[in-house]
């Protein structure tokens, strides 16, 4: 009895080193980024500003002192809306959208040739031409099409519209509601179209590595794809409910074992 007792003990004990061993490995996969580096974030994250591109719409506001001059790079349209009753005129600035040569068309300046520059080297250059016109300019540019697509195993596929033009992987993802547990986390494929060309990235989420990507920050059209795992190709068969039905069978045998053995 004591030699039963004792090998029902170490089979108990195999089983839970078994059980324990194997969440880990599966705590392992799911779990993003393991022991990340502050230091490794901050610098990729203070280096990084989006690249205009072809297609993209941009809102361009000019300001300075004197509005006499600025009057003619100022142009909104207007729209209504009412409040408490009130009919109130809404100014909004009006967009600039880079054409397939990669300039826009701006007041008085004419074509001015923006793609291929960062945000804030736009910014600085349109300050330059400016300046012959109007003392001190001060520009804003906003990207207004930000835009970016996820597909495969998340919880909210489609095309996401943003207003940041920084915006990580990680939060691309957390966009489209994050990874079902389907989702393959070291394989996510990111393609991105560069002076017409497509090119591939392939992140692994779970490594620190992908702080050092280029596909790190998301940029315009980028498409995100997340591929199934392993056990997505069990989903809508029969192997779950076999699975199940075969433990419950195992533990009943078990059981009875263990009574018939005991009344011995």
């Amino acid at each position: 009895m004591k030699k039963i007792i004792i090998r029902a003990k170490l089979f108990a004990g195999i089983f839970l080193i078994i059980a324990c061993f194997t969440s880990c490995k599966v705590r392992e996969r799911l779990v993003y980024v393991h022991n990340p580096s502050t230091d490794t974030i901050q610098a990729v994250k203070n280096t990084y500003s989006p690249i205009l591109r072809v297609d993209d719409q941009l809102s361009i506001l000019v300001g300075g002192a004197d509005q006499e001059a600025l009057a003619p790079f100022q142009f909104y349209s207007t729209s209504s809306a009412n409040s408490n009753g009130q009919n109130l005129q809404l100014l909004n600035g009006i967009s600039y959208l880079i054409d397939i040569n990669g300039n826009i068309n701006f007041p008085v300046l004419g074509f001015v040739h923006l793609a291929g520059k960062t945000r804030l080297e736009a910014v600085k250059y349109l300050q330059e031409q400016l300046a012959q016109y109007v003392a001190n300019p001060v520009v804003n540019i906003e990207i207004k099409n930000f835009k970016f697509t996820v597909l495969g195993q998340v919880k909210s596929p489609g095309i996401h519209l943003v207003t940041t033009e920084r915006m990580t992987i990680l939060e691309a993802i957390g966009k489209a509601g994050d990874l079902q547990i389907t989702g393959l986390r070291n394989n996510v494929l990111v393609l991105r179209e560069i002076n017409g060309q497509r090119i591939e990235y392939r992140l692994d989420l779970t490594n620190k590595s992908i702080y050092n990507s280029p596909a790190f920050y998301i940029c315009q059209n980028d498409v995100i794809y997340v591929e199934p795992n392993f056990t997505a190709n069990f989903q809508g068969t029969n192997f779950q409910t076999y699975t199940q039905l075969g433990t419950t069978l195992v533990s009943i045998f078990l059981s009875m074992f263990t009574l018939i053995t005991l009344t011995k």
